[in-house]
């Protein structure tokens, strides 16, 4: 294997482990496993849409008494597969002359009207390692929605706990609700895997062309 190859192999890898740093361990004693989230509702909310937001696309659903939202486990692991929950007044999306307008004023937070879940819905759960399930299912009881608190879910239930998102993981969310400040800095792990795997890469070019000479 010639130096330049190897040295090609040597970056492949490093990129590939700093992608994999970036998704966060399980706690000691504990394992992930997929989580499918039920929103339902003991109340009709015939004045709002609703919306479940991945990145910038948002995907209107309907929501209600009869009408529970399913959200599958069937994403991206970590912090990039987090899916809002967001309600708007009812025709909000047709003020606004495009889809992507209206896109990009949910993730600016301009819509009028706007509520959302203070929290994401996370595509993993992390469970006891012993716990021989293989999935969970967690169910998120709408107790109120307003203006100030946004969609408030009663909170006398059971769930598992979610893991934390993992620095440089979320890169395509839009930020609603209090745990915005609480997101690691982006892209860390990321861009120091990146850096070195460039360094390793330029080293290993320039051990070619040297040995060349």
């Amino acid at each position: 294997m010639t130096r330049s190859l190897l040295a090609l192999v040597v970056a492949l890898a490093a990129v590939g482990a700093a992608r994999a740093d970036g998704l966060i361990p399980p706690p000691a004693g504990k394992k992930f496993v997929p989580v499918t989230h039920v929103v339902t509702t003991a109340k009709a909310y015939p004045d709002l849409d609703f919306y479940l937001v991945k990145g910038g696309s948002p995907t209107k659903v309907a929501f209600g008494p009869d009408t529970p939202v399913k959200i599958e486990p069937r994403r991206e692991r970590g912090a990039s597969g987090r899916v809002r929950f967001v309600a708007v007044p009812k025709g909000a999306a047709e003020k606004y002359p495009t889809a992507e307008a209206f896109a990009d004023a949910l993730l600016e937070k301009s819509v009028p009207g706007l509520a959302a879940a203070a929290n994401a819905f996370l595509p993993q759960a992390v469970i006891d390692a012993k716990d021989a399930r293989a999935a969970v299912t967690e169910t998120h009881v709408v107790e109120r929605i307003e203006a100030k608190g946004g969609i408030v879910f009663r909170a006398d239930k059971d769930v598992p706990a979610t893991p934390k998102p993992a620095a440089g993981d979320d890169d395509d969310l839009i930020e609603f609700g209090n745990d915005a400040a609480a997101t690691p800095a982006r892209g860390g792990p990321m861009i120091a895997g990146l850096a070195a795997a460039l360094a390793l890469a330029f080293t290993g070019l320039w051990l070619a062309r040297r040995s060349r000479s």
